[in-house]
């Protein structure tokens, strides 16, 4: 059977954002082959200043996210800038925001701006808080949801200060569901022929992700705390240290325990009456964990997931990046896709994890430089070349070519 297009080609999307949230809902939208126009301020996305890795002034960490889009760089401000933007929104299926509330209605491109000139539109908003009132104007970004989210209460060590965790959880998985709600509206939209409003927000995504841990705030009424690397209700099933590194292994049933003790040697334990059911292990969890930190250091991790592959017990090796992304089964996936980027050459970038029968989800192109498709998408308007020059002389769009002459000149 062949392969055909994404399943969303076809479908037009807009984007006015910025940072993570709305950017990276974008990205996913553009791997699955929809076309991306990325609306920049003049000076551009600020994440494309913000980080710490950069190559002749392009971010990594913009790279990073931010690849198969076209990027148009206008002055919403100005009412010709408005005009530009307001057409591209006419044209547009989908239209993704992620500005404080109010903020894209005060420039004049909110839900009720565009709704009227595109009954058909998804216009996906997404916020930090939502309107509550006290919160709506308050900047939110994923590091004060993670505190806000309670996430940072239950991640690091017993006992220890709160922790943010490794990845911008709150950013990532607030993406994600704005991805679900789209392609859920898209989908309605075939059988009302009618768009609608999306508001998506950091903090409700982080309530949803409580998951077991909001079961057991129900069940014990009482707020779950950090338990470093151990399961909060199932022991063993933890990271061990080994004789080289770590590894995560644990006994996730009853039945699993006496085999989990038999791989590593240790058949006294399943037997032992501090150890027999898990309720017994949790109660005993210190002394039982100081005794199997020990069984483990013995060994290299290597040697251990060969062991417990054998016996089939739960375990995975502990990763950093490099080991993950260098894995057999991640090159297996084909999940890092190299592209061709101006500046940075053969640029490694993540695509969507998701595989179709028949349709392709790939990465479509590198990320865009700010306001490198400028002038061809002002054409796709209808605009003469002439109105284009005058647009970019007056300061209400900007071409990549404008902005890189304007930082040689700076540099001389």
């Amino acid at each position: 059977m062949g392969v055909s297009v994404g399943v969303l080609a076809g479908i037009k999307v807009v984007e006015v954002g910025h940072w993570l949230v709305a950017p990276y809902c974008t990205n996913m939208l553009a791997d699955m082959g929809a076309e991306v126009v990325k609306i920049e301020p003049l000076t551009g996305d600020q994440a494309r200043q913000s980080g710490s890795y950069f190559k002749d002034g392009e971010s990594y960490l913009f790279a990073a996210y931010n690849h198969g889009k076209q990027s148009i760089a206008l002055n919403l401000k100005d009412p010709d800038g408005l005009q530009i933007a307001l057409d591209l929104c006419r044209e547009a299926d989908v239209i993704v925001e992620n500005y404080r509330p109010g903020a894209c209605d005060r420039l004049g491109i909110g839900y009720d701006d565009v709704v009227g000139l595109n009954p058909r539109v998804i216009y996906c908003s997404i916020s930090a808080f939502g309107d509550t009132e006290g919160y709506a104007d308050r900047p939110g970004m994923d590091p004060i949801i993670q505190g806000m989210g309670a996430v940072m209460s239950m991640t690091g060590e017993i006992g220890g200060k709160p922790l943010l965790t490794g990845v911008p959880i709150a950013d990532n998985t607030t993406a994600y569901m704005a991805f679900g709600a789209i392609c859920a509206a898209l989908f309605e939209r075939e059988r009302s022929e009618h768009g609608q409003l999306i508001l998506i927000n950091l903090i409700d995504s982080m309530v949803f992700n409580l998951s077991t841990r909001f079961g057991q705030y129900v069940a014990t009424g009482t707020s779950p705390i950090a338990m470093g690397n151990q399961h909060a209700e199932i022991v063993p099933y933890q990271a061990f240290p080994t004789a080289d590194g770590w590894i995560m292994a644990g006994a996730q049933s009853e039945v699993a325990w006496p085999v989990f003790c038999g791989a590593i040697g240790r058949t006294d334990l399943a037997d032992h009456p501090d150890y027999r059911t898990n309720q017994d292990r949790v109660a005993h969890r210190q002394q039982l964990s100081a005794e199997l930190d020990l069984v483990f250091t013995k060994r290299s991790t290597a040697e251990w997931c060969a062991v417990c592959a054998k016996h089939h017990v739960l375990h995975g090796p502990i990763w950093d990046v490099a080991a993950l992304v260098e894995s057999d089964v991640i090159r297996d996936h084909q999940l890092i896709q190299e592209v061709q980027h101006t500046v940075f050459g053969n640029l490694p970038v993540i695509r969507t994890p998701i595989t179709f029968s028949r349709s392709q989800v790939e990465v479509q192109g590198p990320p865009p430089q700010c306001g490198e498709h400028t002038v061809a998408i002002l054409k796709r308007t209808g605009r003469s070349a002439e109105s284009i020059k005058g647009l970019i002389d007056r300061g209400v769009a900007r071409a990549h070519s404008a902005m890189r002459n304007q930082k040689d000149a700076q540099n001389k």
